[in-house]
């Protein structure tokens, strides 16, 4: 679920997000109520949801009241696995005590919480509307709530930002105690103030090796902590890896509610109405706030298994791939895969084919030998845009 306001918009974002609009809120929240219950009405949804994750915007930008009538729908429309996780986005400075205790109260048994930095000049640097004293009040905060599964975000390659303020950041971090960890380098969108400034070339950047070389640190310091990079971006504790986002990186079915949101559900990918004045029109026809749809071929379907399932450390399972497609991805993509085994960008063992450790820094130039390639053996159509390997895929 897709909760689409901020306090402001931090310069690299290019989210759908806007700028908080107390009457645009009440709006949002009744048509969000008559979508679940239209999605939850489709007869193939047979199976208890898995997990739930509102991400935004900012969630916890909403009152105590709003956040309680959200966790509230969504239980009202379907039904929920007994170990459902469920989880919210929050930022600091919006997650108070009340709050708190509503999450909690509402079944939320996950937090993904927004730093990006420790130095509170990079942190102004990017538009964050936090220090890193804000963050750890609310940290001890959400601890002393009772949550303990908790994501912390952070952001390399920003403006200014050096090797060693990188690795202060992720050493803060481990000194948390986190369960899990997202390290996303930064990207520059068409649009956000960052890619005005860096056309302008007023924006400096770090550099392609300084970031190889941040990119390599989150690896090794967060290694020695004892968390595991189970996603080219993400590193958990063993056993607390994201249920939700696998279910992206395993190319699984998922709904998707709220403004913009993406849906990948029935053979199809499908966006709401980005306006949430648009998506709340629509839903008050009585009609699902549709106005992108993508059909998903079986050739769309097996490059974009391939292309997702190499971002996990544990790769493409070949039998599972072979029960779902009818060929194995060899037999799928045979020229490909032979050049990447042959070449080490790939590894093939116990059943599976991953990237290989030299890969994973470079995995974008690896992934895109499934694009639209000539090589498949079966089905027709194009393939997916590019994959970014420290980028995140919502």
């Amino acid at each position: 679920m897709h909760v689409p306001y901020c306090r402001q918009r931090c310069h690299y974002c290019d989210f759908n997000t806007y700028l908080l609009d107390p009457a645009g809120k009440v709006r949002y929240l009744g048509a969000l109520e008559r979508e679940l219950a239209l999605l939850a009405a489709d007869p193939a949804l047979t199976r208890p949801l898995v997990s739930v994750y509102v991400g935004g915007g900012t969630p916890s930008i909403l009152e105590p009241a709003e956040l309680e009538r959200l966790l509230a729908a969504v239980r009202r429309a379907f039904r929920l696995a007994p170990d459902a996780e469920v989880t919210v986005e929050c930022n600091p400075g919006t997650l108070d005590e009340e709050r708190l205790a509503v999450l909690r109260d509402g079944g939320v048994n996950r937090l993904s919480l927004g730093l990006q930095a420790v130095q509170d000049e990079l942190l102004r640097a990017i538009g964050r509307d936090h220090t890193w004293a804000d963050f750890c009040a609310t940290y001890r905060r959400v601890r002393r709530a009772g949550f303990d599964n908790v994501n912390v975000d952070l952001i390399f390659g920003l403006p200014g930002q050096s090797l060693e303020q990188w690795e202060a950041s992720l050493r803060a971090v481990v000194d948390l105690g986190p369960e899990h960890v997202s390290c996303y380098g930064l990207e520059l969108h068409p649009g956000t103030p960052f890619y005005r400034e860096w056309e302008a070339g007023r924006l400096q950047l770090p550099g392609e090796d300084a970031e190889r070389a941040m990119f390599d640190r989150a690896y090794e310091v967060l290694g020695e902590a004892g968390f595991v990079r189970y996603e080219i971006s993400n590193y958990a504790r063993p056993g607390r890896e994201s249920v939700h986002n696998r279910v992206y990186w395993l190319n699984g079915s998922y709904l998707g509610a709220g403004p913009g949101a993406w849906s990948c559900w029935r053979g199809e990918r499908r966006r709401n109405r980005l306006h949430p004045m648009a998506y709340a029109a629509a839903l008050a026809e009585g009609r699902l706030p549709v106005d992108v749809t993508e059909r998903v071929d079986r050739r769309r379907a097996m490059e974009d298994t391939m292309i997702l399932g190499l971002r996990l450390a544990e790769g493409v399972d070949e039998g599972r791939f072979a029960r779902r497609f009818g060929l194995t991805p060899e037999e799928a993509f045979p020229r490909a895969i032979r050049r990447l085994l042959e070449e080490g960008w790939l590894v093939r063992e116990g059943g599976r084919i991953r990237l290989s450790p030299a890969a994973v820094p470079v995995a974008n130039s690896v992934l895109v030998a499934f694009v639209d390639t000539d090589d498949i053996r079966t089905g027709a159509g194009g393939g997916p845009g590019g994959v970014d390997a420290a980028a995140p895929t919502r």
